[in-house]
Order: structure tokens, then sequence, then C-alpha cells
């Protein structure tokens, strides 16, 4: 469209696009954390909406709706459309709190959890601190120009009011979340099996040696070894992130493709 006339003669086509891109951004962990102001969410959405409105190209014919409730229909499958793939990100994101869970248990960290303002949760201490770390690789990587991107081919390719879900998206979303908890364990695996062959070479060492005090002797060695594993864990999470990233736009993709009714 050439200008902003749009906004004022297609008030409702232009709303539907508001809502679909509000239902990525704001439902995704980067775009829409709880302690960003709404006044600033709603701003972004609306002014990229304003940006897709002025650059795409001015559809052959409007949607037209007999009656309120229809239209009212339209604007929930839209809002789901751009639910659906922001769930994607969110369930990758999650990775890294899961794997920070298992982590913190097995060093003996999983009492210990601090007060998380996005999820209004308590989370484990190594979640959050590789949670920071995943958000900060995400931006290092345009993770989020990627988004946009996505976004924008949401809209160019899948009409506003257009939008159809094919029966097997749930099975789409059960992979996106069987996937998340395979990475998770992937993440957490140098402390988890540091833990392992250090439970095995305790109980080995309490056979040998039963008047050793295993909470005494025990406890302490756990919580340096799992340290030492965490920090080598940190130094290649930054290239395992990558992988995370490219899983989260891949399975993107996928769900797009089963809104769009390509599939």
């Amino acid at each position: 469209m050439s200008s902003l006339t749009a906004v004022s003669e297609h008030i409702d086509y232009v709303f539907l696009l508001f809502i679909r891109v509000s239902g990525l951004l704001i439902s995704s962990p980067v775009f829409g954390r709880k302690n960003v102001p709404h006044i600033y969410k709603i701003g972004f959405c609306l002014i990229l909406t304003i940006v897709f409105v002025m650059i795409l190209p001015e559809p052959a014919s409007y949607p037209v709706y007999r009656h309120l409730f229809e239209y009212a229909l339209v604007c929930l499958k839209e809002l789901l459309f751009g639910v659906a793939m922001g769930f994607v990100l969110t369930t990758m994101f999650n990775v890294i709190m899961t794997a920070g869970a298992i982590m913190d248990y097995q060093i003996g960290y999983s009492m210990a959890s601090i007060y998380d303002p996005q999820d209004n949760t308590q989370t484990p201490v190594t979640g959050s601190l590789f949670n920071i770390m995943l958000l900060i690789s995400f931006f290092l990587m345009d993770g989020h120009l990627k988004l946009i991107e996505i976004l924008y081919r949401t809209v160019k390719e899948v009409p506003v009011g257009a939008v159809v879900a094919a029966p097997d998206i749930m099975w789409a979303a059960v992979e996106t979340m069987s996937t998340a908890f395979v990475l998770s364990v992937m993440v957490a695996m140098p402390v988890l099996a540091a833990g392992i062959v250090l439970e095995i070479a305790l109980g080995t060492l309490i056979k040998t040696v039963p008047q050793m005090n295993m909470f005494v002797v025990g406890i302490p060695v756990k919580i340096i070894v799992g340290l030492i594993m965490l920090i080598f864990s940190v130094t290649i999470f930054a290239d395992f992130s990558k992988g995370i990233f490219a899983k989260a736009f891949d399975y993107i993709e996928i769900m797009f493709s089963f809104l769009s009714g390509t599939a």
C-alpha cells in the first residue's frame, strides 16, 4: 500500500493485521517480557503494523464480513496464528530453564531459586543465568530481525483474514515440546554425566571405607565438581545456542506451513 489511507478506510483490515503481529510478538519471550511496560509493547506492535501496511502491496479485494460475530471469529484466528508461532519460541527458550533445573538438582542448588517476573514463578539459579546468556545470544545473532522477517513473510504469504489450521498442527506442537526436552537434556548433560560418575565413585568409596561420612565428604565434592562442569558448559553454550535458535526457527516455519494450509 502506498499510503496510510487504508488505516482510515479499512480499519477492520488493519486491526486484523495488528492482532496477528501482537499475537506473535507479545507471546514471545523476547518482545513480550513482562518487565516491559504494556504501552511500549502495544506501541511497537502498532508501529510494525503501520510499516507492513505501507510496504505490502494492496490486496486485490478486502475481506467482507456479514456480521460482528464472524469478524470476531476471524480476529480469534489471527490471534491464534501469532500465538502458535510465539509458542514455539517460548518452548525453545524454556529449554534452558529445564536444563537449569536438572543441573541445579544434580549440583545441590535445587532449593535455591529466584523469582522470575517473566513467568511469575520461582526459577532455578542456573537456568536464570543461562536464560540471560541465551537472550543476549539471540540479539547478537540477529534473531530478533529473523523473527520480524518471518512475521513479514506470514503477512505476505497468508492474506489477512484467510488463516486456516491443518488438523495435524497438534502433532507439530508435540514434536516441538519433545525436541525441546531432548535439547534441555543435552545442555545439562556435562553436569548430569559428571554427577552420575561421581555418585558411582562415592558409592564405591563408601563401600571401601565405611567409616567415611557421606554427608561430610559427598556434598562438598558434588558441588565443586558440578561447578567445574558448569563453567565448562558456559564456555561452549554460545555455540550450542545457535543450534537452539536453528531448531526454533525451523519449527516456526513448520508451524507456519500448518497454519497457512501448505503443509
